[in-house]
């Protein structure tokens, strides 16, 4: 057990800190559920709805979380110096991705279009984790009489990259496109699980697509002990929680801090975490899991440029 106490309080929804960057959120999968409920009552003309969940006030637009929900075919979009990050909450469908936007119209680095010529198509279902890259049309479609809900984080693209020579090498198309589907995610946990480390955590990089700050990395995590505290100056954690159960601690003070890494976290506030849950964790951040007796929570981790105005 990390050497703290902490004591659970309610979580405000879009706290500020004093200089008005998102401190920590969390959407619990009961609340993503509700939300969806409450979007799917509140469909637009092209049967579609959506509300932001955060937004650091980027003015590229990068930096913003929303919950979309289509019970028609999307809208095609292009978003130049944009990255989609897409956990799918629920329903299922198809995503189009590459080729040309038919019609396209707009400005300023985002354009719309009827329909997408030379594109691939994908099928999409809950639990899915998807990244489009940049400047990158893409649509999504569904079926008569269904849905698709997904969690979307608007991500700057990246001006340079280096991608290590131990990056895993995607094969989608187009490039840069990739798909980890909710039945993959689990076989790749059954694998974490037998990789245990004697820290009793395994990972796996799922993508790297080479930020010199390490940003822009998709990677998988299983823990089945507490983890050690850790602390990003400049890089948001986006988590998706897959399986399994415990807390995350968040904010104080670290102890012994050692580059990202610490032995404690001293003042930190306590929040219950499981399957299908969505976290925001700020640069600047202390945090830490823990992982009950004879319980695990692995997630798939997403590293996000931080952005300070």
């Amino acid at each position: 057990m990390l050497p703290f106490r902490f004591v659970f309080t309610a979580l405000l929804l879009f706290p500020l800190t004093q200089d008005g960057r998102p401190e920590f959120l969390r959407w619990s999968a009961e609340d993503l559920s509700e939300r969806n409920g409450v979007l799917s009552t509140r469909m637009r003309s092209d049967q579609s709805a959506h509300e932001t969940l955060v937004d650091y006030g980027n003015p590229s637009g990068a930096h913003r979380i929303r919950f979309i929900r289509h019970d028609a075919d999307g809208v095609a979009e292009q978003h130049v110096g944009i990255e989609d990050v897409v956990f799918v909450q629920s329903g299922s469908g198809s995503v189009v991705v590459g080729g040309d936007l038919v019609g396209r119209t707009g400005g300023i680095g985002e354009y719309t279009g009827t329909d997408i010529e030379g594109g691939v198509e994908y099928a999409v279902g809950a639990g899915d984790v998807i990244h489009i890259p940049a400047d990158v049309p893409h649509r999504y479609l569904v079926p008569d009489g269904g849905h698709v809900t997904y969690v979307l984080v608007r991500v700057p693209a990246l001006t340079e990259a280096f991608v290590p020579d131990d990056a895993p090498v995607l094969t989608f198309d187009p490039p840069g496109f990739a798909i980890w589907r909710e039945s993959e995610l689990r076989n790749r946990h059954v694998v974490l699980t037998g990789q245990v480390r004697p820290d009793r955590s395994a990972r796996e990089t799922l993508a790297d697509f080479g930020s010199p700050t390490r940003s822009h990395r998709f990677r998988y995590i299983h823990r089945d002990a507490d983890g050690v505290p850790e602390i990003h100056d400049d890089i948001i954690d986006l988590v998706f929680v897959k399986s399994g159960a415990g807390m995350v601690v968040v904010g104080g003070e670290m102890l012994n801090r050692r580059g990202s890494l610490g032995s404690g976290i001293a003042g930190g506030t306590e929040y219950p975490v499981t399957a299908g849950d969505v976290l925001h964790i700020p640069a600047k951040t202390p945090h830490g899991y823990l992982i009950p007796d004879g319980g695990h929570i692995t997630y798939v981790l997403v590293r996000v440029p931080a952005f300070f105005r």
